[in-house]
């Protein structure tokens, strides 16, 4: 059997397992439709999924391309870099204008020729360049507006029709809106701090950090400066963060001798 039980299904869905292992960069990543490797936004580039013996071993989507380096790098023991569920393979999710139902058929974890909500929000997040917060707020209200029968789920008709289809809908009405430009770190540090700030708590983890850099020197498609960035962070961290707590404070990051500038003076990157 390639698919799951509906049980398995909701366990994997539920809040505390679909997140379970990952850090904060990476729920950061997930909430804001970026890949969690290289923290770029998913849409730009084929997606893909983790496979066992043939058979999706979680709800999650990852850039193709880093999902086949975390296969290659692993050395017998690959898993999901979010729930550390174990993988043999890794899919292509298919081009949803090439062929529909090869691409129904990838994203459709429980195998019963329907998505439920939770599938629909996160395959659009990950394929498709839309308003996701609007989405995650409308969603529940579409969808009960597709899912005819009351049943919980939407079939295949009812997400693809090129005319009445769910998708189709989505496509036209939740088109992305520009995002907001990334304050220069070396000129306005404040600033720069406040942008990746998401809580607003003055104060960011590590790998906050370091997907924060990677956004703002564009390091996502550069594999080799990419890791050099997370060394570089690596390296100076513990100089900075003194009381080894894993995040640093907003003052720590800009004052005089500063992580910013110690960052940007080890990363060599010109003005």
């Amino acid at each position: 059997d390639s698919h799951h039980s509906m049980e398995d299904f909701r366990r994997m869905y539920s809040n505390s397992q679909y997140q379970a292992n990952a850090d904060g960069a990476q729920q950061r990543a997930m909430t804001y439709a970026e890949c969690v490797v290289c923290f770029d936004d998913m849409y730009k580039e084929p997606a893909g999924v983790f496979t066992l013996r043939g058979r999706r071993t979680c709800p999650h989507f990852l850039h193709h391309r880093c999902a086949l380096e975390i296969k290659e790098s692993s050395r017998g023991g690959a898993n999901c870099p979010i729930c550390r569920r174990k993988f043999d393979s890794v899919l292509e999710i298919p081009d949803i204008d090439k062929d529909h139902v090869a691409w129904f058929k990838a994203v459709d974890l429980s195998g019963e020729n329907s998505l439920q909500e939770k599938e629909v929000l996160e395959v659009l997040k990950a394929q498709f360049p839309i308003d996701y917060e609007r989405l995650e707020q409308e969603l529940p209200e579409l969808f009960k507006k597709w899912d005819v029968s009351g049943s919980g789920c939407i079939t295949q008709e009812e997400m693809l029709d090129p005319q009445r289809g769910l998708l189709q809908h989505i496509r036209k009405e939740f088109l992305k809106t520009t995002s907001h430009a990334i304050p220069d770190i070396r000129d306005n540090k404040n600033a720069w701090f406040d942008h990746f700030d998401y809580d607003h708590s003055q104060s960011l983890e590590q790998a906050e950090i370091v997907r924060a850099l990677i956004k703002t020197f564009k390091l996502s498609a550069d594999r080799d400066k990419l890791e050099h960035m997370r060394g570089v962070v690596d390296g100076v961290w513990g100089v900075f963060d003194t009381d080894g707590n894993g995040t640093i404070d907003k003052d720590e990051f800009v004052l005089r001798d500063n992580l910013a500038d110690t960052i940007i003076a080890n990363l060599r990157i010109g003005p």
